[in-house]
């Protein structure tokens, strides 16, 4: 094991639960439950399978302790008190495999509503202001009746979840009451502490209670959300209150604390509970290093902490006591085992794109990884050996070339991957080069190691061509070419003046102070964020209503934080336009029939992309086993394009 990250496995306990390292998985609504409110096998495998990585401890997604919802006759998500005997069945299960891999493992527990919608939450947020304080101790009960069922469902411990219908009562800015639940902190967290209480009678003061508790809300006025080192005025929890809570929990029998920000309101969700890839490392560590000051139980904290030698100085420095590694751990669960066996550059990273957790979820889809197709479905995509080892030719090096060629070489077959430029990645190469996308470059490198040590035959700056392809006769042949850049025609479209944002990204093109970015999608955006941090006078141009409305949906809250940013930037938005032409002075464009001048330096064009299907056409029909994949069948995202080539190079 590698010196520098020794800390990370170092036992510690919770109450008198002992730990065997200080590494766990923080709570996530991933996995799934049947009608009874008890976890399914598919949700069973997919803790198992954390826990057979390493981690130490995991903390289930939110189990409910009661609904709002009347009329609840069947679950949608897990609740100890629906079902008891099903619940502790399937929780028996799973609670014994997983300490077979000496791993222990917490339910989180919660109350309101199971979908939360802006209208759930205006509703969640008026309940608890007209609740009798019969209703609250029946509501403070319900917790402790849950525990119970989850003590003996095999679980190790509880994690209250402060947030959602709790946030109702401890936080001033919604709490309206009048009666010993309502005024000043000690009244409005009167229901965690009688909540904790009320679980330590029923489970016995040795069974570990533990609160996820947001340190502060990141609130600006009207529901604004507050970014990364701006100033602002809390409307929410400030820090100095958070931290006097929780000296006030800790007397009250709470075990350790999980630390989370930010607070979903009726107008926006909060992007500091899911942070998204514009975020830098360790973003909650002011706030555990705050807290760790002033309470003596652990103090938990994930948020981007992926990065082994910052968990490690944070241990060291006591900044925290454990490192949370959610989403990390569902790219790559093995994360923790790699990490001790010096396998670092084994390690699958997560983006922080939020796509194929946190969007598919809010969606109503099943929530996966975008770079790691087999979470939450392990007992369905196992990639299996082939029958018949074949020879498979890969063109384009892609995110869907590249799954296609791993999970093909992983199969047995012989792989040959063909690409054009000079490395592997596709877009992901100009993409890595985008304000804080650190792990696209990670990605690739995943991907380059994986190829090598499978022995697929890379052959970079080497355009496929019918001949070259005739000359192997493969029995498989994936055509991954990628897209290139949508076109316009305007007057001027042949200026120097003009460029794309893959040109600006690569410093192909050294744009001028003024750049107006003509186009609203992903990557205008992110190419014009890009800029506006380097102190680039930017406009946005887009022809639609709103930017970031176009192509394929972003995850809520990385769309909502990288339109803070423009805004934050100074960035000008200008919708429902259209560039007429390119002149010497700058860019034309016209807007409810008026035409205005942006005088610049250099246009960037940046409308979206176009299939290259070309050596499909050419082909499809001169082998049995021909497949499109990628942005050359259809314009995907990184996950929908790993997600396509994993299915179809599995299953053939």
């Amino acid at each position: 094991m590698d010196k520098k990250v020794r800390a990370l496995f170092e036992p510690f306990t919770i109450n008198n639960l002992e730990l065997k390292n200080r590494l766990f998985m923080p709570a996530m609504g991933i996995a799934t439950v049947d009608e009874n409110g008890a976890y399914t096998d598919e949700a069973i495998a997919f803790y198992v399978t954390r826990a057979t990585g390493g981690v130490g401890l995991i903390i289930t997604g939110a189990n409910g302790v009661k609904s709002l919802d009347e009329k609840k006759i069947v679950c949608t998500d897990p609740a100890p008190w629906f079902n008891p005997d099903a619940y502790i069945r399937a929780g028996l299960e799973m609670t014994e495999e997983i300490h077979d891999y000496g791993c222990k493992i917490f339910v989180q527990l919660a109350a309101g509503f199971d979908k939360l919608t802006k209208e759930t939450l205006t509703e969640q947020i008026k309940h608890c202001q007209v609740m009798t304080t019969a209703e609250v101790r029946l509501l403070v009960e319900s917790f402790a009746y849950s525990a119970k069922i989850v003590k003996a469902a095999g679980y190790d411990g509880v994690e209250i979840q402060s947030g959602e219908l709790l946030d109702g009562f401890t936080l001033a800015l919604f709490n309206q009451r009048n009666d010993c639940y309502g005024g000043d902190l000690k009244n409005r967290f009167r229901i965690v502490t009688e909540i904790i209480a009320a679980i330590k009678e029923a489970c016995g003061s040795d069974f570990p209670v533990i609160l996820g508790l947001a340190m502060k809300s990141y609130l600006k006025v009207e529901g604004q959300q507050a970014l990364p080192g701006e100033e602002f005025e809390e409307q929410g929890r400030d820090l100095e209150e958070a931290l006097a809570a929780a000296v006030m929990l800790e007397a009250a029998g709470c075990d350790g604390f999980d630390v989370v920000a930010g607070i979903d309101t009726p107008e926006k969700a909060s992007y500091w509970k899911y942070p998204p890839v514009y975020f830098d490392k360790g973003v909650y560590l002011k706030l555990s290093e705050a807290l760790k000051k002033v309470v003596t139980v652990p103090v938990l904290a994930a948020g981007k902490m992926a990065d082994p030698d910052l968990a490690a100085e944070a241990l060291e420095k006591s900044l925290l006591d454990a490192v949370g590694l959610g989403r990390p751990l569902l790219a790559d669960p093995e994360l923790p085992q790699k990490l001790k066996n010096d396998q670092r550059k084994d390690i699958r990273p997560c983006l922080g794109c939020n796509d194929g957790c946190l969007a598919q979820q809010i969606a109503g889809l099943e929530a996966s990884c975008t770079v790691n197709p087999a979470c939450n479905r392990e007992l369905r995509y196992r990639i299996e050996a082939a029958k018949t080892p074949k020879k498979v030719v890969v063109v384009g090096a892609g995110p869907a070339g590249m799954e296609a060629a791993r999970v093909s070489a992983v199969r047995g077959h012989q792989v040959i991957l063909f690409e054009k430029s000079y490395g592997l990645g596709g877009k992901l190469k100009y993409s890595s080069q985008r304000i804080l996308k650190t792990a696209d470059p990670q990605l690739i490198h995943w991907y380059e190691t994986q190829l090598q040590s499978l022995k697929v035959e890379i052959r970079l700056d080497e355009p496929a061509t019918p001949e070259k392809i005739a000359a192997i006769n493969p029995e498989i042949l994936f055509i991954a070419q990628g897209s290139e850049a949508r076109m316009l025609t305007f007057p001027g479209m042949d200026s120097e003046k003009v460029t794309n944002a893959i040109d600006v990204l690569t410093d192909k093109t050294f744009v001028g102070p003024r750049c107006p970015a003509i186009g609203g999608g992903l990557a205008g955006c992110e190419a014009a964020l890009h800029l506006a941090m380097h102190r680039h006078k930017m406009i946005i141009v887009d022809s639609a209503p709103d930017i970031l409305a176009a192509g394929i949906p972003m995850a809520p809250a990385n769309k909502q934080m990288l339109r803070d940013l423009l805004v934050f930037y100074r960035s000008e938005i200008i919708t429902c336009a259209q560039l007429k032409a390119v002149t010497e002075e700058g860019a034309v464009i016209e807007k409810n029939g008026q035409e205005r001048l942006l005088p610049a330096h250099h246009v960037m064009i940046a409308v979206g992309f176009e299939p290259t299907n070309s050596l499909y056409e050419a082909l499809k029909n001169d082998y049995s086993q021909v497949y499109n994949i990628g942005d050359s069948q259809a314009i995907k995202n990184i996950r929908a394009a790993i997600w396509a080539a994993n299915e179809v190079a599995r299953l053939i």
